[in-house]
């Protein structure tokens, strides 16, 4: 507690430099204060881990509220460590941005981000029902501050209105569904309440489910309820994307693992529900991203998809836990979290990069940018390598998380409930099919934005990008290749997490000790792993395992198995025997040089080169259906004279078509008839009330004077 209490100390401090400090000094004394506070809170977290233990933090008892507790556990100490290591990866930029604000802009920018920092870490260590409320409201209102800080400015103002709307309907059916289960289960503690989970009546347990999944899974961007999320991602401060798409979605994430993962398990159709949601998500955020030309709406989009993915590994888990299958469950739910993990990383570097990019250019316009990795060589090369992991690809720490979900979703086979196959096969493919387009997608992007030939002005001018921009860039590139080469080391990390999830630890199944006596394995085990490579670097590689898989006895002794360190180890190997065979061959013979074939084309111009507009048109033409654009065209006269005359597409998102735009359009009709009613004539109203006067004597006449 002593420590805690010295993390939210460091913070009031950095609040109060930031307002009160001189200039030339707050910048250094807010980057102090802060990034001491979140190395403490990481070495908080870090501890609670490592002994795989709870502990209570403080016990109040307020006056009409009731308790007001908070408890440190090891799945909160996961989410506070991702929390505080990407706010103090953006704290550098955050503050080189708002260096030529005034001082009280200044100051209210950093009271914005650590106040909102701070309620994140009281969320993710509340323990009843108050406290939770209490710290996700005060973290809503931060991230609605920080969404519509450009005030001089509309759409930031409106993105922020649409957020916090949004935001405090979500909460409010959250928390008609927490006070429903305080209610049935006699206790406002968490804990209580998901130890009473399996003996409360299943209506209550599925209205609450829902009401919380629904509700605090706004603030993740699960559909139909992510309207928002690209205008406010889209919108808020470049240096204010990265922790908003990298830490402030998790927030959705932990209540679906704190809330919502002991009431699924009690039933099998919750988690098909948070299962299908999750595909669903994922498939539209990739869908959209592709259809933007915006590099931060793009990448907006595309934390919608990763949401959505991390959220489906949830739902498969709580399902599979549900049906009596705790191993299959644990690893689903070892996969969503691992994506949450890469999610953050990859996320934040992305986020930070089109931030450097729109420092550097001006702009962050796909259509407008090309050339940028000439004139940004380490941001670009980072940047790609970011696109690479995000667009899971071997060996990147992407590729692991999906690789791992997909595979839990074909165990669906040792399922005997016909509709459970066809939600986990529909489900399956949704996310087959996103893995798909997100290489597309991200091809799309690194090729139009780095690749080809300025298109602009700002693209060919670019400068040097700011080192508080390629710096944590550089280190976030560091975590995702971490993540991806010891896969084996953090899976058994998340499922000691997962097990109290779903009654068990699944990682016996997913990271056997095959190195050193291979104790507790089957010899036919052994024996296929070995046939698979498992052995190779035995007694030169400190890692528990190389290989992931999973193992069911004598009946299917390995049912699959992936290594990115092996893969890794392979690629360096066989680009560095390329490299040595071309330097050989280039050594010993002459290269000639002459003017190549042009086509008949005298000089490559920047128009000629793909933009990220015609890089997507064949999806954007596969899927219109889904997107249904509209052609909205305006003419320009002089006189009688038509001078111009313009086209262009406006894309009406799918659910604001299916959702919103008829739920707006029923409370017009019904206001419009309300209103109806006020503008009468004054004797038909004076009608209306005598015969309602006759009709209620009449009635007491019948029944009290027969």
């Amino acid at each position: 507690m002593t420590a805690f209490a010295l993390v939210f100390a460091l913070f009031a401090a950095a609040i109060a430099a930031g307002w009160i400090a001189p200039r030339r000094i707050a910048n250094g004394s807010v980057w102090g204060l802060l990034t001491a506070g979140c190395a403490v809170m990481a070495w908080i977290a870090a501890g609670t881990l490592a002994r795989d233990a709870s502990q209570p933090l403080t016990e109040l008892a307020l006056p009409l509220i009731g308790p007001f507790d908070f408890e440190l556990t090891p799945l909160a100490a996961l989410f506070l460590l991702v929390t505080v290591a990407v706010f103090a990866a953006a704290l550098p930029f955050q503050l080189r941005d708002c260096r030529e604000w005034s001082s009280a802009r200044h100051g209210a920018f950093v009271a914005f981000v650590t106040l909102t920092l701070a309620a994140m870490l009281a969320l993710f260590t509340a323990a009843s029902v108050a406290s939770f409320i209490v710290a996700w409201e005060i973290a809503a209102l931060g991230i609605w501050a920080l969404v519509g800080f450009e005030t001089r400015r509309n759409e930031p103002v409106a993105a922020g209105l649409l957020t916090i709307a949004l935001s405090e309907a979500g909460s409010l059916a959250g928390l008609a569904g927490l006070l429903i289960l305080a209610l049935a289960a006699h206790t406002p503690n968490l804990d209580g309440i998901a130890g009473a989970a399996p003996a409360l009546p299943p209506a209550i347990v599925a209205i609450a489910c829902i009401l919380t999944f629904f509700g605090f899974g706004m603030k993740a961007g699960v559909v139909p309820l992510n309207l928002w999320l690209p205008d406010a991602h889209g919108t808020a401060p470049r240096s204010v994307s990265p922790i908003l798409s990298a830490a402030t979605l998790n927030l959705g994430l932990y209540a679906f693992l704190k809330l919502d993962a002991p009431l699924a398990r009690t039933d099998p159709r919750l988690g098909l529900m948070i299962l299908a949601t999750g595909a669903a998500t994922a498939l539209t955020g990739i869908m959209y991203a592709l259809a933007e030309r915006d590099l931060k709406r793009v990448l907006a989009q595309s934390s919608i998809e990763n949401i959505g993915i991390a959220t489906a590994g949830f739902g498969a888990g709580f399902a599979f836990s549900a049906l009596g299958h705790p191993v299959l469950g644990g690893l689903s739910l070892v996969a969503g979290l691992y994506h949450m993990l890469n999610h953050s990383a990859y996320k934040a570097l992305l986020f930070l990069g089109a931030g450097g990019i729109d420092a550097a250019t001006g702009t962050h316009d796909l259509d407008r940018m090309g050339g940028l990795l000439r004139r940004l060589p380490l941001l670009g090369t980072v940047f790609v390598i970011g696109a690479f992991a995000i667009a899971a690809l071997p060996p990147l720490n992407g590729f692991v998380s999906e690789w791992m979900l997909l595979q839990s979703l074909l165990r669906v086979v040792e399922i005997g409930p016909v509709a459970v196959r066809i939600v986990f096969a529909l489900a399956g493919a949704a996310l087959a099919l996103t893995a798909g387009l997100a290489v597309t997608c991200f091809a799309m992007i690194a090729t139009s934005a780095l690749l080809g030939l300025p298109r602009s002005r700002e693209a060919a001018a670019a400068h040097r990008a700011p080192r508080s921009v390629w710096a944590p860039m550089s280190l976030l590139m560091l975590v995702c290749f971490w993540l991806a080469v010891w896969a084996t080391g953090v899976i058994p990390m998340l499922g000691h997490l997962a097990a109290p999830l779903t009654g068990t630890n699944p990682t016996d199944a997913l990271v056997p000790a095959f190195f050193g006596s291979g104790s507790g394995l089957a010899a036919n085990v052994m024996h296929d792993l070995t046939q698979l490579g498992a052995q190779l670097g035995r007694g030169l590689l400190p890692l528990r395992g190389l290989v992931v898989l999973h193992s069911d006895g004598a009946h299917a002794p390995v049912v699959y198995a992936m290594s990115t360190a092996l893969t890794f180890a392979v690629l360096t190997f066989m680009l560095l025997v390329v490299w040595i065979v071309a330097y050989t061959v280039r050594r010993h013979r002459a290269v000639a040089r002459r003017v190549p074939w042009n086509g008949g084309i005298v000089r490559l111009r920047p128009e000629m080169t793909y933009t990220a507009t015609v890089f997507s048109a064949p999806v954007r033409v596969l899927f219109d259906a889904v997107f249904s654009p509209e052609i909205a065209r305006s003419e320009q006269r002089q006189g009688a004279f038509l001078t111009a005359r313009t086209h262009h597409e406006v894309c009406v998102h799918i659910v604001d078509r299916l959702f919103i735009h008829p739920a707006v359009a029923a409370a017009q009709r019904t206001a419009g008839r309300l209103a109806e009613l006020h503008h009468g004539k004054v004797t038909a109203y004076a009608a209306y009330v005598l015969a309602a006067l006759t009709v209620v004597v009449l009635v007491v006449r019948i029944l009290y004077f027969p």
